[in-house]
C-alpha cells in the first residue's frame, strides 16, 4: 500500500449491504440495463431493437409501460450501449455497432437531463484495429468521453475526450476496458478505473489517474469469493467504493456468471461483499449499480432480458448528504414525450413481473 492511499481514513469498517430483494423483470426483452436515481424514482435503461430507450419508474420499481418509454439514439443497429449522468445533470450515451466489420464503430449521444438530444458526436467509423463494445463512459467536469480497448485482444485503451458535442484528445490509458469502469473521486478529483488482467484473476486491479491521464497508484483487491470479470460499476459511496462485478468458479471465458458487490473503504480495502444473484439458471451479464438513499439499485440481463435488484443497505453505513437529484419531468408530460419520438413498441404495455422468492444470498466479509 502506497504513502497515498495510507493518508485516506477508512469511511466504514463494517457491515454494508444489509438484504437483498427477490428479482424485477422488465419489458419484453432486452439488454444493457441500466438504472440511475431519479427525484421521484428510477431512470431505467435499455438497449432494444438496435437503440436505446428511458423509463421512469417508482422507487419501488412500479409504472414501467413500453408505450410511455423515451427513444435516446436513431440508430437501429446498436450492439452494446452504456450510459452515465453528467455533472451539469444531463447524460452521455456511447454506443458501439457495425458498418463493415463486427463492432467497429461508435459513436455518442449527449443529452440535457430531459433528455433532450444536444447532439451525436462520431467517435470512430470502421475502425476494424480497435475494439468498440464494452465501452466506459465517464461524464464529470474532471473528464467526460468514452475509453474503447485498442485491440481485439486487450492491452491498453484510449479514451477519447468530448468537450459538449465535439469529439476531443485522445489518450492513451493503462486499462483493460472491456468490462471495466471508471469514477471520480469525490476527495481529490482523481480519475479511478476498476478492471480484471485477464479474462478473470482472483483479484481486480484498481487504478488512481489524474486529471491528465498520469497514473498515480495502483491496488489489486483480494476477490472474496470465485474469480472475478466484469467489474463494470465503480461507485463512490462516502469516502469508499461500491462495486459490481461477476464471479465464475472457474478459468474460463465468456460474459456471464454471477453477480456480486464489494464495498471497499477508503485504501481500497474489501470491508463487505455479497452475491446478489447466482448463475444457477443461466449466467447473468453486464452488471450496473447505482444508489438511491438507502437502497442499492442493482440491473443486469439473462437470456436477453433485463432484470433488477434492489440491495438494502446497512443504515449507520449511509453517507450523508443528498444522491437524488431532479433529472427531469415525472408527469403526464412524460408518456407525450416518449411517443414523439417515436417509440415503435407495436402493443400494450408490459407488465411488471415479479420472479418467485430471491434465490439463495452468499454472503461474505471481505
Amino acid at each position: 500500500m502506497s504513502l497515498l492511499l495510507a493518508l485516506f481514513t477508512p469511511a466504514f469498517a463494517g457491515d454494508v449491504f444489509a438484504s437483498v430483494e427477490s428479482e424485477t423483470m422488465l419489458g419484453m426483452g432486452g439488454t444493457w440495463a441500466r438504472l440511475h436515481p431519479s427525484e421521484e424514482g428510477w431512470w431505467f435503461f435499455q438497449t432494444a431493437g438496435g437503440d436505446f430507450w428511458a423509463e421512469d419508474l417508482t422507487p419501488e420499481l412500479g409504472d414501467y409501460d413500453d408505450r410511455a418509454r423515451i427513444q435516446l439514439t436513431e440508430n437501429a443497429t446498436l450492439q452494446d450501449v452504456q450510459i452515465e449522468r453528467c455533472d451539469d445533470g444531463g447524460w452521455l450515451v456511447a454506443g458501439s455497432f457495425t458498418l463493415d466489420t463486427f463492432d467497429d464503430s461508435a459513436h455518442a449521444w449527449r443529452h440535457d437531463a430531459d433528455f433532450n438530444l444536444l447532439g451525436e458526436i462520431v467517435i470512430e467509423e470502421r475502425e476494424d484495429a480497435r475494439a468498440h463494445n464494452d465501452m466506459v463512459v465517464l461524464c464529470s467536469d474532471v473528464a467526460t468521453g468514452v475509453a474503447y480497448a485498442n485491440s481485439r485482444g486487450g492491452g491498453t485503451s484510449s479514451f477519447f475526450d468530448i468537450d459538449g458535442t465535439t469529439l476531443g484528445e485522445r489518450h492513451e490509458v493503462d486499462l483493460q476496458v472491456m468490462g471495466g469502469s471508471m469514477a471520480i473521486r469525490p476527495s481529490d478529483g482523481r480519475i479511478v478505473s476498476a478492471d480484471i488482467q485477464g479474462p478473470q484473476g482472483d483479484t481486480i486491479r484498481i487504478s488512481v489517474f489524474e486529471a491528465d491521464w498520469t497514473p498515480v497508484d495502483t491496488v489489486n483487491v483480494p476477490v472474496p469469493q470465485d474469480l472475478a470479470f466484469w467489474p463494470q460499476r465503480l461507485l463512490p459511496y462516502g469516502d469508499g467504493w461500491i462495486l459490481t462485478y461477476l464471479t465464475r468458479a472457474a478459468a474460463g471465458g465468456g460474459t456471464e456468471g454471477a453477480v456480486w458487490l464489494m464495498a471497499m473503504d477508503a485504501n481500497f480495502q474489501v470491508v463487505d461483499s455479497i452475491e446478489v444473484t447466482s448463475s444457477e439458471g443461466g449466467g447473468n451479464g453486464r452488471p450496473w449499480v447505482v444508489r438511491r438513499g438507502d437502497v442499492l439499485g442493482v440491473t443486469y440481463d439473462r437470456n436477453v432480458q433485463p432484470y433488477i435488484r434492489l440491495v438494502n443497505l446497512q443504515s449507520d453505513s449511509v453517507p450523508d448528504g443528498d444522491d437524488l437529484p431532479d433529472t427531469g419531468p415525472r408527469d403526464d408530460d412524460t408518456a407525450a414525450d416518449g411517443a414523439a419520438t417515436g417509440c415503435g413498441c407495436g402493443g400494450g404495455s408490459s407488465a411488471l413481473l415479479l420472479a418467485p422468492l430471491a434465490l439463495l444470498i452468499r454472503r461474505r466479509r471481505g
